[in-house]
């Protein structure tokens, strides 16, 4: 169980530390994209995030070593009782926990990582 924990922490800790890569953008773009999607007719309402999802697969056999599957109320009441409320980066940045949280709810069901490595694979998504 400890490892579980462990792994999920880590899990995380990875997935707080990601969204800072893709952070920067161009505004330009931005306002393209924004435009775009305000016109789009076909634009349906996000689907509300209920839970958050771990899986942990062998590669060479398909099993599955480790399947988490959270509420998203439980994550949130995690980063609330966190000690530490932002996760400084090296690059000086730092993370807003509850506020990453908070936008990642916004956008919906979304795939957050994906790690194929020579032994697993890794996802951790938003359902």
């Amino acid at each position: 169980m400890k490892k579980v924990i462990l792994l999920t922490t880590l899990l995380l800790a990875t997935l707080f530390l990601t969204a800072a890569l893709f952070g920067a953008g161009d505004r330009d773009d931005y306002q393209v994209i924004k435009k775009a999607v305000q016109d789009s007719p076909r634009v349906e309402p996000v689907k509300e995030v209920k839970w958050f999802k771990v899986l942990v697969t062998d590669t060479k056999t398909g099993k599955e070593k480790v399947k988490i599957t959270m509420p998203i109320a439980l994550v949130e009441i995690f980063a609330r009782c966190a000690e530490n409320k932002e996760v400084k980066m090296s690059s000086g940045c730092s993370l807003n926990l509850e506020q990453l949280l908070a936008e990642l709810k916004k956008a919906g069901p979304l795939a957050i990582i994906e790690v194929n490595e020579e032994d697993e694979t890794v996802k951790v998504w938003l359902e």
